[in-house]
């Protein structure tokens, strides 16, 4: 009984030796007088992609009014609108931070104007 399954272990242990040495690979000329690392991967691999980091401002302003609550209103009014056309543009999540800043109020003939400074930061893809 020993000897039929040491007869039947042989060639299957050498199908598995000869198995292995056929995944074998030769690595020639490489010079390994410094550090050596080899690699093996299989498939089409992912590139590595880079991102950088940008800021930006603008200047934002409302409608004019007769009163300054008014006035801040349609300030108010052109914030919204400017982070809602904004976040329409981050379609690939890139927006960062968002900001209207505050507004600054002045009066002139009559009327009340409203503007900040904006500011904001955006990933954006180099490659």
């Amino acid at each position: 009984m020993i000897k039929s399954l040491a007869a039947f272990l042989i060639p299957l242990s050498l199908g598995l030796a000869a198995s292995a040495q056929e995944m074998g690979v030769k690595v020639n000329k490489i010079d390994a007088s410094e550090d050596t690392t080899i690699s093996i991967k299989k498939g089409r691999q992912a590139e590595e992609i880079k991102f950088e980091i940008t800021e930006g401002s603008d200047e934002l302003a409302g409608d004019p009014a007769p009163l300054q609550k008014e006035a801040r209103s349609n300030w108010k009014k052109a914030c919204d609108e400017w982070k809602k056309e904004m976040k329409e543009l981050n379609q690939e999540n890139k927006l960062l931070t968002l900001s209207c800043g505050s507004p600054q109020c002045s009066t002139t003939a009559m009327e009340t104007l409203c503007k900040s400074t904006t500011k904001h930061k955006i990933k954006v893809r180099l490659n």
